[in-house]
């Protein structure tokens, strides 16, 4: 009987085997806090992150690119650093020998399957710098062009700045966790 690839040994796949592990649900971009054994995933992604595509902007040169903030998701890191992605996460579930979950592509054999299940950072009320940035722009080109008073431009940026605050969203012990969101 022939073995489907993600169930060899995470250690064996091949570059385009791991590739096609990852679910893109983002949760991995999301800025993560970590106090007295718990991972805390706030609503704040990476620069980088497109939260229209729910994908990395800048993929194949993203450890150039955020440098320090992105890490690789790699056998040392599931080793070492496990703590950096949650129980959902397709690489960490076939770490721990929970198997993929059934919403995963490679079983569902649909590529929303991971969105439809509510399983990605698209579901979620999270932002980018680059978002409130983005934002306020827009709103300044708008005040502009509507020759708003700046008593109104303040306004609206207050009520920005109050729809980007930070939350968190999600939060793990660091022992292992035998299910998934």
């Amino acid at each position: 009987m022939l073995m489907n690839f993600y169930e060899k040994p995470l250690q064996e796949l091949n570059d385009k085997e791991w590739e096609q592990i990852c679910m893109k649900c983002g949760k991995c971009c999301m800025v993560k806090y970590y106090d007295k054994g718990i991972t805390y995933f706030s609503n704040q992604m990476c620069r980088f992150f497109d939260i229209k595509k729910g994908l990395c902007s800048c993929y194949k040169s993203r450890f150039k690119m955020a440098k320090n903030d992105c890490k690789k998701v790699s056998i040392e890191l599931l080793e070492k650093e496990l703590y950096l992605l949650p129980p959902s996460c397709a690489y960490r579930s076939l770490y721990e020998g929970r198997g993929l979950p059934e919403y995963h592509p490679l079983l569902s054999g649909c590529q929303n399957s991971v969105e439809k299940a509510g399983k990605t950072v698209k579901n979620l009320p999270v932002f980018s710098e680059n978002a409130q940035n983005d934002a306020v722009m827009d709103l300044l080109n708008t005040a502009h062009r509507l020759h708003w008073s700046e008593v109104k431009l303040m306004q609206k940026i207050a009520e920005i700045k109050d729809k980007y605050k930070l939350q968190l969203l999600e939060a793990y012990p660091d022992s292992t966790i035998k299910s998934s969101l």
